[in-house]
C-alpha cells in the first residue's frame, strides 16, 4: 500500500521530469523484474533521473528506485514526457488548441442614459413682457428650427418698432436706420420681422419668439399671459438624434480607458438590440465614494428608443484590434519567476515550453489568455492535470475536468468563405451538422497543425471532421473535398418547362424529408434537354447559390428503388405563403408558398391537403400569412395552420401629406385606444395596395393601420366619407 501512494506522489511531483511515468506505469502493470515483456534497461531514482542503479534499490531519498523499459528511454529533449493512454487518462490529461484571433482590450460597466447637453438649447427673453400668443404647450412637444414658439407683448418692443417707424420716415437711408434697426436685434427680434416692419410702416408691440434648433421641449415653464422676465428660463429644446450615456469606470481600469473607443450597449427591456457608440469624453475627477471615474458616450438615437434615465450595461473595447494567439487561460502555469504551457508534441507525448502572455480574459474571448511569444497556432496545450504535470495547481482544473473531450469528430460539408494558412483558421459556410443540433450558418474554426490548404482555394466545397477541445471550441481536424451530392431520388421526368426546368414526379426521398410528389426543379450544370422523359430515372440533388435543391445529374435507373426504413417522425415547417383557393369539401387548398428552407424546397404553387381538424372556415383566403406545414411519416406535406392577419388598429385622422418617392404620408391621428397611443402628428408607411393619388388630403377619415414585426405602424385603409352632394340621396 506504501508503494501505491509513493507512486502516486511521484507521478505527480515528477511528470515533468520524465520518471514519473514509468512510475505510474508500474502501478498499472506492476511487472517484476523477471516478468516477460520489455527488457529493463536499468533504475533510476525518481527525483533524479540522473542517479541510475542496474538493479532496484533505495534513492538517496528513501524511495524505491523506478525501471526504464526499453523504447521508455528518455528523448532528445529531456524535458519530454512519454504517457501511454491508460496513463493519460488516468490522471485526466484534457488538450485545446492555440488560436489565433482579433484582440481588443474591453471594459464591461453599466451606466444611464440623459440628453446631449451639446444638442439642447434653453430659450430666453432679453426683454421683459406678457406672453400673448404660446403655440409649444407641453413637454413632449416636437419643433422644428425657425417654428413660432411665443409671442412676448413687450412695452419696450413697442417703442423701439415706433422709434423705427419714425426714423424710416424722417431720415430714410441713414446710419441712423441701422442703429434703430440693431437696437431691436439686441431685444431679440428677428431680421424678418424686423424688415416686415420697416417696409409697413407699423409699429408692432409683440416680439417673436422662433425655435433655435430642431428639437423636443424638455422642460418647459412658459405659459400663455405668463409675464416673462430675461432671466427666467421659458422652455428647453434638447434634439433627441443623439444621445448621451454616462458609465462609470473603475479605477483599475482606467489604463485601458481612452477617447474614441467603441461602445456597446445593452438594456434588459431590449435583449435583442445592441446600441453601437463612441467614448466621446472622459472626465476629469473620480467619484470619492465610488471610486468610480465618468465615461461621456454617445449613441445614435434618430429613431427615439434611447430616453434619459434608462440603465444598461456597457461595453467598451479598443479600436485597435490586433491578430494574437491566444490558450485558454488554465493552460498557463504561472509561477512567480516565469509562464510557461505544456504541448502535445505528438501522441502521448509532452514538453513544457515558456510562453510570455498578453491580455487575460478581458479582450471579448471568455476565460482565453493571449500569448505574445512562444506558442504558435494550431499548436496543442494541455488545458486539465498541469498539477499532476508541473506539480502546481490549476484553481478551476476541476471545471474543466467535467468538459467531454474524447468525443467522436462531428462531420460537416460546407463552402470556404475565407482563410488564412498562417493564422490557422477557416471560415465556412457549412451545412447543418446532425450530431450537434447546428443548422446551417457561417462558423470560423481553428485549423490543427497538420491540416493541409495545398490546393484548398476559396469557394471550394470541402467536408471537414470538427473536434471539441476541452475550452468547448471546435476546431477542424482533417479536410478533404466534397462532391457536393446532398441526396439521391428517383422518379420520373416528365417535361421541360420554358424556363428551363424539369417536370419530375419523384418517390420520397428520406435524406432530405421530402415526400413523393411532382414538382418543376431547377437544374445546374446539365441541359435539361438531355434528360430522358416519361422513364424512370435516378437523379443527384445539390444546393444552389440560394441554398435550394436543384438537379445536377440524372441517369438511368438499374433497379427499383428500396423501401425506406426507419421513417422521420411527424414535424412542423415553417414558411410565408397565400392560400389563392379552399374546397372545404375536399379539404384541399391551392397555396403560393416560399421556399421551404427547413427541406431546401423552393417557391412553388401546389394543392395541400389540411390536417384533421383544421376548421377550413378560419383559414384566411388571398392574404400572404406566415404558414406551418405538417410533414408525416410518408413526409408527405399537409396545411396545419394558417395565421389570420392580426385586425386593424382603428382610429380617426387627417392625411396631411404624401411623400411620393418615399411612399411615406404625415398623419394627424386621434388616440388609437387598442394600443394606447395618444393623438399626434407622425409620418408613416402607405401600404402598397393603396394608391397615394386616390387618397384623400386634408380630409378627416377612419384610418385602419396594420402593425408591422418591427412594431411600426403601414397605413392600409382609408374610409372616404361620401360627397355632400349626395348626402340624403
Amino acid at each position: 500500500m506504501q508503494g501505491r501512494y509513493s507512486a502516486l506522489a511521484i507521478l505527480a511531483l515528477g511528470v515533468g521530469l520524465g520518471g514519473g511515468v514509468a512510475m505510474e506505469r508500474l502501478y498499472f502493470s506492476a511487472p517484476s523484474v523477471d516478468s516477460a515483456g520489455p527488457a529493463i534497461l536499468y533504475w533510476v531514482a525518481p527525483m533524479d533521473p540522473n542517479f541510475r542503479r542496474d538493479g532496484p534499490g533505495k534513492s538517496p531519498m528513501g524511495m524505491d528506485l523506478v525501471p526504464v523499459y526499453e523504447g521508455d528511454e528518455p528523448a532528445g529533449d529531456p524535458a519530454e514526457v512519454r504517457m501511454d493512454a491508460a496513463e493519460i487518462n488516468a490522471i485526466g490529461v484534457r488538450t485545446a488548441l492555440a488560436t489565433s484571433d482579433e484582440i481588443s482590450s474591453q471594459i464591461r460597466t453599466v451606466g444611464f442614459v440623459d440628453w446631449n447637453e451639446h444638442r439642447t438649447a434653453h430659450v430666453h427673453t432679453r426683454v421683459e413682457g406678457w406672453i400673448e400668443r404660446l403655440d409649444v404647450r407641453a413637454v413632449g412637444d416636437t419643433v422644428s428650427k425657425g417654428d413660432l414658439l411665443f409671442e412676448l407683448f413687450s412695452p419696450e418692443v413697442g417703442s423701439a418698432t415706433a422709434e423705427l417707424v419714425r426714423i424710416n420716415e424722417s431720415e430714410p437711408g441713414t446710419r441712423i436706420v441701422e442703429i434703430a434697426k440693431n437696437r431691436l436685434r439686441s431685444l431679440g427680434m428677428g431680421d424678418a420681422q424686423i424688415e416686415r416692419i420697416s417696409q409697413t410702416g407699423q409699429a408692432e408691440r409683440n416680439i417673436a419668439i422662433y425655435a433655435p434648433q430642431d428639437g423636443v421641449v424638455v422642460a418647459l415653464e412658459a405659459a400663455e399671459g405668463m409675464y416673462l422676465k430675461p432671466d427666467v428660463r421659458a422652455l428647453t429644446l434638447t434634439d433627441p438624434t443623439d444621445i448621451w450615456l454616462i458609465a462609470e469606470v473603475f479605477e483599475r481600469d482606467l489604463g485601458r480607458l481612452s477617447e474614441g473607443m467603441r461602445a456597446e450597449a445593452r438594456f434588459e427591456h431590449l435583449p435583442d438590440t445592441v446600441f453601437e457608440g463612441t467614448v466621446d469624453y472622459i472626465y476629469p475627477e473620480l467619484d470619492l465614494r465610488t471610486r468610480t471615474l465618468p465615461v461621456r458616450l454617445v449613441f445614435d438615437n434618430a429613431d427615439g428608443t434611447l430616453r434619459p434615465g434608462m440603465f444598461g450595461t456597457v461595453l467598451l473595447e479598443d479600436t485597435d484590434r490586433h491578430l494574437a494567439v491566444t490558450v485558454p487561460s488554465e493552460a498557463v502555469i504561472r509561477t512567480g519567476r516565469a509562464e510557461r504551457v505544456i504541448l502535445r508534441t505528438s501522441e502521448g507525448r509532452f514538453a513544457p515550453r515558456l510562453v510570455t502572455t498578453g491580455l487575460r480574459d478581458g479582450f471579448g474571448a471568455g476565460g482565453r489568455t493571449e500569448i505574445v511569444q512562444g506558442l504558435a497556432a494550431g499548436e496543442e496545450v494541455v488545458s486539465s492535470a498541469q498539477f499532476l504535470i508541473d506539480s502546481e495547481s490549476v484553481l478551476n482544473a476541476g471545471m474543466m475536468r467535467m468538459a467531454p473531450t474524447d468525443q467522436a469528430p462531428a462531420m460537416a460539408t460546407g463552402v470556404v468563405v475565407s482563410m488564412d494558412a498562417e493564422a490557422r483558421k477557416m471560415v465556412l459556410h457549412h451545412d447543418s451538422i446532425t450530431e450537434l443540433d447546428w443548422p446551417a450558418m457561417q462558423t470560423s474554426f481553428a485549423l490543427a497543425k497538420d491540416v493541409m490548404l495545398d490546393g484548398v482555394t476559396v469557394g471550394a466545397e470541402v467536408k471537414v471532421t470538427l473536434h471539441r477541445g476541452s475550452d468547448g471550441e471546435l476546431w477542424i481536424g482533417s479536410l478533404t473535398g466534397d462532391d457536393g451530392v446532398a441526396a439521391t431520388g428517383r422518379g420520373i421526368a416528365s417535361a421541360v418547362t420554358p424556363d428551363g426546368r424539369l417536370t419530375m414526379s419523384h418517390d420520397p426521398i428520406p435524406a432530405l424529408g421530402w415526400g413523393a410528389m411532382t414538382m418543376d426543379m431547377e437544374v445546374v450544370n446539365l441541359d435539361p434537354n438531355t434528360v430522358p422523359l416519361n422513364v424512370p430515372v435516378e437523379f443527384d440533388l445539390t444546393k444552389d447559390a440560394d441554398g435550394m435543391f436543384a438537379i445536377a445529374a440524372v441517369r438511368a435507373a438499374d433497379a427499383p428503388a428500396e423501401p425506406t426504413a426507419d421513417a422521420p417522425h411527424t414535424r412542423q415547417i415553417e414558411a410565408t405563403g397565400t392560400i389563392t383557393a379552399l374546397n372545404p369539401e375536399t379539404g384541399m387548398a391551392t397555396i403560393s408558398h416560399g421556399p421551404l428552407k427547413a427541406i431546401g424546397m423552393p417557391a412553388m404553387t401546389m394543392e395541400f391537403a389540411l390536417v384533421d381538424g383544421l376548421d377550413p372556415a378560419t383559414v384566411p383566403i388571398g392574404k400572404e400569412v406566415p404558414i406551418v406545414f405538417e410533414q408525416g411519416p410518408d413526409m408527405s406535406l399537409k396545411l396545419a395552420e394558417a395565421t389570420a392577419p392580426a385586425p386593424l388598429i382603428e382610429a380617426v385622422g387627417t392625411i396631411n401629406k404624401i411623400d411620393p418617392e418615399t411612399g411615406m404620408a404625415t398623419i394627424t391621428h386621434g388616440p388609437m385606444k387598442a394600443i394606447g397611443m395618444p393623438g399626434m402628428t407622425m409620418d408613416f408607411a402607405v401600404s402598397a395596395d393603396l394608391d397615394p393619388a386616390a387618397l384623400p388630403i386634408g380630409q378627416e377619415a377612419p384610418l385602419g393601420f396594420a402593425r408591422q414585426s418591427d412594431m411600426s405602424l403601414v397605413l392600409e385603409e382609408v374610409t372616404v366619407a361620401p360627397a355632400a352632394g349626395n348626402l340624403g340621396q
